[in-house]
């Protein structure tokens, strides 16, 4: 008979009206994930239930499934049909005792019932005492009901009995697209990758912008910064790469800037632009990988004086992780080897000693002797979007009109 991968989520059940919505997400993302694996993917009591082909391998489906936002946990087993005149002990005590079977050297067992549907006649202590005793009398195996060897979930659904082998812990979160898009402020370093799958796992569309350095943005292909878009794009909806060369503001800013300022004018600068680019793609917020205090541009006053007025949110995840934190989750999701990779990013071209607290009136005098609205237009016209295929250049802003990229 085969397989079917019964998958839980967590906080999907607390979303109310909007709650199909966020199950439909799930079920579409788990269905693009198998494939041909999946003879059918629906919606049961509260889970996605994935009915596999014949002899699909169990590696093979959890890792289709280890990327997906929204999974709880998962477990693989077999369904039992009940009705109101057939509990189907029988066949569940079938089920059972052939899950049993698959595991020899097994000592020890649990019953883990979980009644969904009410009006099954049995509650779940009854049920876990016959089917454990059922166990007992037909293995000779014991009951252990805090460590046991073997955990066997039984789960009554509306119309389905589940019989489920040991959980399968996800990466839980929110559906992938399920929370509207963001632009991320992308350095290429450890802590904004780490930024960006943070918000991924809570539903978001994460697009980045980049600034750098080179004669063309072609150039930048060639280097770590689609790599990490890459690895990113493979836990959610693909997020498009926005490249900005930042060779304009930094002639213009030479001559103006005095040097222990540089490193949060620049900042200032990368913020505005992004507000604007984010409002003419139709995005909400942007994201940074800011952690308060990691270093000078990071403290309280710096924070403030470069978000003072802008006109959408800033989301900064890693704000309150230290740098330990960081890499452990970077190194979990496959971003740290190339995060460390030898790159010259925008941020090495900055003083070694910024000023710690530089003050927003010191900001807007610096931005209007500047022009920065002239040089962050300036900048943008020089954008490319790289969407995985093809690098382009970014259509022109239309006045009063934003174009959504999601």
């Amino acid at each position: 008979m085969n397989e079917t991968v019964v998958i839980h989520y967590s906080e999907l059940g607390t979303k109310g009206r909007n709650r199909r919505m966020f199950e439909n997400k799930l079920a579409d993302d788990v269905r693009r994930r198998l494939g041909p694996d999946a003879l059918k993917v629906r919606i049961e009591s509260a889970r996605v239930l994935a009915d596999l082909a014949p002899d699909v391998p169990r590696d093979r489906v959890a890792e289709a499934l280890k990327p997906i936002f929204g999974i709880a946990w998962y477990g693989f087993g077999r369904l039992v049909r009940w009705s109101a005149g057939d509990p189907a002990w029988d066949a569940v005590e079938t089920a059972v005792l052939e899950l049993v079977g698959t595991a020899p050297e097994t000592k020890t067992f649990k019953i883990f019932p979980r009644r969904s549907a009410k009006n099954y006649p049995a509650l779940s202590d009854a049920i876990a005492r016959r089917l454990g005793q059922a166990v007992v009398d037909k293995t000779g195996l014991k009951v252990d009901l805090t460590r046991p060897d073997l955990s066997v979930h039984v789960e009554v659904l509306t119309r389905e009995i589940a019989v489920l082998s040991d959980r399968v812990q996800g990466l839980r979160g929110m559906p992938r697209g399920s929370a509207g898009g963001v632009l991320c402020l992308f350095s290429g370093g450890i802590d904004s990758p780490v930024a960006a799958w943070l918000m991924m796992k809570r539903g978001a569309v994460v697009h980045h912008l980049h600034f750098h350095p080179h004669r063309s943005s072609r150039e930048v292909l060639g280097t770590k910064i689609p790599r990490l878009v890459e690895t990113l794009n493979a836990f959610g909806a693909p997020g498009k790469l926005y490249l900005v060369p930042h060779d304009r503001y930094q002639i213009a800013a030479s001559l103006a800037v005095p040097t222990e300022y540089e490193t949060v004018f620049f900042r200032r600068f990368m913020f505005r632009a992004g507000a604007v680019l984010a409002r003419r793609l139709g995005l909400k917020a942007l994201v940074t990988g800011d952690s308060l205090g990691q270093v000078a541009s990071q403290t309280l006053e710096n924070l403030t004086a470069v978000q003072t007025e802008l006109p959408l949110p800033v989301f900064q995840p890693l704000i309150a992780m230290d740098k330990e934190a960081i890499i452990e989750v970077a190194q979990k999701i496959g971003t740290y080897a190339p995060s460390i990779e030898a790159y010259k990013d925008c941020c090495s071209l900055m003083a070694k000693k910024p000023k710690t607290k530089v003050a927003t009136p010191v900001v807007r005098r610096l931005e209007s002797e500047l022009r920065m609205d002239r040089l962050i237009e300036e900048s943008l016209a020089q954008a490319e979007v790289w969407d995985g295929r093809a690098l382009t250049a970014l259509p022109p802003a239309r006045s009063g009109s934003a174009a959504p990229v999601i």
